[in-house]
């Protein structure tokens, strides 16, 4: 698809006002979005632009967005000590450590301090438990979204109390900006979420540390900014 029969579609989506959801859950707009579209996939191949992620987003939406996981070989302490020292015992009587974690320091006393040189993952009480390079998270967040169409929609309710949305504005955002990101994460706008508990057997079982964004601010992580329709 070329970047002009996207927009197109868009603008021929956007002109049809307000369509129902084709799916009653908070998955409901991208589906929407995708079926509208006749994508079979969340992303497109522009030839003029690449490959490229899309993602759809309610303007009311506060929600946040997964960007990239990323945690192999940055930790300074071992993971199953990092779980007894600063986590909990969870439901399931397991030592775990699910928890997000942003500048500001959370329950667990946990935060992080970034520069352009580096991310930590840091304990109020002096220890650094991780460290990302800032060049590896750039080359991390390139490989999973080099570029990015996000569409954003009003969202309303009809009678029937079914989801309804008016696709009308898409910007194309490429060039994530390492700068920026760290920025964000200074600004708390910009956190990680850690998943990982201790098994039966003593190992650990890690899900990967997301770096996640209120979805509002996806356009801050890149350079540029086209503005698609309006």
């Amino acid at each position: 698809m070329e970047k002009n029969e996207l927009k197109l579609r868009l603008q021929a989506l956007k002109d049809k006002g307000f369509v129902p959801s084709l799916r009653r859950s908070d998955t409901g707009i991208g589906f929407t979005l995708e079926t509208l579209l006749d994508l079979d996939e969340n992303n497109l191949a522009l030839p003029d632009l690449g490959e490229m992620e899309l993602k759809s987003q309610r303007k009311s939406a506060t929600n946040k967005v997964t960007l990239f996981t990323f945690n192999r070989g940055v930790w300074k302490l071992h993971q199953k000590n990092v779980i007894q020292k600063y986590g909990y015992i969870d439901t399931q009587s397991r030592p775990a450590l699910y928890c997000d974690v942003s500048s500001v320091p959370n329950t667990q006393g946990l935060y992080l301090k970034a520069s352009d040189q580096e991310l930590k993952l840091c304990h109020v009480d002096g220890t650094v438990i991780a460290i990302w390079p800032a060049h590896r998270l750039l080359e991390t967040f390139k490989a999973k979204m080099p570029a990015l169409a996000i569409v954003y929609a009003d969202s309303r309710f009809n009678s029937e109390n079914k989801e309804e949305f008016w696709f009308n504005e898409c910007h194309i955002l490429t060039d994530p900006n390492i700068h920026n990101f760290m920025d964000l994460i200074e600004q708390n706008i910009v956190v990680i979420n850690l998943r990982m508990h201790v098994k039966p057997d003593g190992s650990v079982r890690n899900h990967g540390t997301p770096f996640r964004i209120d979805g509002r601010f996806l356009s801050l992580c890149f350079a540029d900014k086209e503005e698609l329709i309006n």
